[in-house]
């Protein structure tokens, strides 16, 4: 109770810090489509499970929409993943190591902070992992272990993968055949009962396409290229953290094969090898994969979390200079979170409540938290509950990020089914016009902040040169009210 409270602290001191335009705002938008009675995959576009959104649309219908609610949430499976990484540790190391890797798992779990439903599914794929390794695994354990897997792909389908991958990976380490079947069987049966309605509400070929050909599909527009040449400068403690974090990705790739290298030896001595290890491996192989997906600090968090459970064992158990090598990864990892949480502690960024009802006390830096306060009362001043209204960005040919989040502030509703997506070609931007034309918005709010065309690395950091969507805003709509970064667009 004390580790919970303690990594709940951990997260929670900064819970009510900053809006984020993007993750929250697709989650949430998500969570008041869903509370408003429509179907994930059917009536809106949606990239992950359906368990977060469901879960944050009922606690809408009990409590009313909020900006607070997820961040409980995220506080709660942040804690429960320090705790599960703990026992983990404690299970084949010392107190001293456990108590390190919990204190890990909690500052890497706390920062950066995002309503992405990775915490939860990462919280079930350990568990379905730490019992299926432990002494007392019989059948019913597997069942359980499925039914976790299952959980984790409820929240996201990829974490079900990794999951699995790991699972299976240790039982047929430890040679239990039988019990794989039974695992198997039990998580695909779990699994498909979770997407059955989705499957039957549109077809596998389309849910397939919704959970993994889109994702296949655009990699390219995504993915960032691997840190590799700092050019910060090296002239104070600011800049030693700036370099510690830029290469983190790296320290990650060598915590790791530094395990791998640390699990062969041992076999190699012992002639055995805990089912954990290898199981191990392979999940630390699967979060190596989804951070190289698009390489940024919230995509390190889960082979953050997973290193805080292998390193101390590689500690613990392994020659001195293999031993040597992870406890120095483990100490430059545990300085970049235990850094990364001081300095949000001692250093505060100037924040604000933000005063609109669906807020709850949520801050904001105090010239955006001004300009929401203004921007939501004059959307709604024009634009009755139940009609729609429509957020742009700065221009059509270029997004890097937009804000859905102002769908769930003003609580008015998207007419589109797409509240993310790559809607910078001909056809998407014609087809958005299509919409507009038919519904005619009476407000359309322009968001003008300069990240929304940051231009990234990548295929998406490259403009379309189509301009369908500004031409049509230009020709039909005027600029009547500026707040900050929020246009207030209303009709010629």
């Amino acid at each position: 109770m004390a580790l919970f409270a303690g990594a709940a602290v951990i997260s929670g001191f900064t819970m009510l810090r900053g809006i984020d335009p993007f993750d929250e705002g697709l989650m949430l938008q998500a969570a008041h489509r869903i509370a408003g009675g429509q179907v994930p995959y059917r009536d809106f576009l949606w990239a992950y499970g359906p368990a977060q959104p469901f879960l944050l649309g009922g606690l809408f219908k009990l409590f009313g929409v909020s900006l607070v609610q997820w961040r409980i949430v995220r506080v709660l499976s942040d804690a429960a993943v320090a705790l599960l990484v703990y026992a983990f540790v404690r299970r084949e190391a010392s107190p001293r190591l456990a108590l390190a890797g919990w204190f890990g798992a909690a500052c890497f779990m706390a920062e950066p902070r995002s309503a992405n439903p990775f915490p939860l599914a990462l919280l079930a794929a350990l568990a379905a992992l730490y019992v299926v390794t432990g002494a007392d695994a019989d059948r019913w354990v597997v069942v359980r272990a499925g039914l976790l897997t299952a959980v984790a792909a409820a929240f996201r389908l990829d974490f079900g993968i990794y999951a699995a991958a790991g699972v299976l990976v240790a039982l047929a380490w430890g040679r239990r055949w039988r019990d794989a079947s039974v695992y198997a069987g039990s998580a695909i049966g779990l699994t498909l009962l979770v997407y059955f309605a989705f499957l039957i509400a549109i077809g596998p070929a389309d849910l397939y396409q919704a959970l993994i050909g889109t994702s296949l599909h655009d990699k390219d527009y995504w993915t960032l290229p691997f840190p590799i040449d700092y050019h910060g400068g090296l002239s104070g403690l600011r800049d030693v953290k700036d370099l510690l974090d830029f290469y983190v990705p790296v320290l990650l790739a060598a915590g790791l094969a530094v395990a791998t290298v640390a699990g062969v030896l041992h076999l190699e001595r012992t002639r055995r090898l805990t089912p954990v290890w290898p199981a191990l491996g392979v999940l630390g192989a699967c979060f190596f994969a989804y951070m190289l997906s698009r390489n940024d600090e919230f995509h390190a968090q889960p082979l953050l979390v997973l290193l805080a459970i292998l390193l101390p064992m590689v500690v613990l158990h392994e020659r001195r200079w293999i031993a040597i090598a992870g406890a120095t990864v483990l100490a430059l990892l545990l300085l970049h979170g235990a850094w990364n949480r001081a300095s949000a502690l001692v250093r505060p960024p100037a924040m604000e409540a933000v005063d609109v009802p669906v807020a709850d006390g949520v801050e904001a830096a105090p010239s955006e938290a001004r300009a929401v306060e203004a921007m939501v009362p004059a959307v709604q001043r024009r634009v009755p509950p139940g009609d729609p209204i429509y957020v742009i960005t700065r221009r059509s040919d270029l997004v890097r990020v937009g804000n859905p989040l102002v769908y769930v502030l003003t609580e008015r509703d998207n007419p589109t089914r797409h509240d993310f997506g790559l809607d910078t070609g001909a056809a998407a931007q014609a087809a958005i016009v299509g919409t507009l034309e038919r519904v005619r918005p009476r407000v359309i709010v322009r968001w003008t902040d300069p990240i929304s065309t940051v231009r990234e690395p990548n295929l998406r950091g490259q403009p379309s040169g189509v301009h369908t969507l500004d031409h049509y805003v230009a020709r039909d709509y005027r600029l009547a009210e500026r707040h900050g970064y929020y246009d207030i667009l209303v009709p010629r």
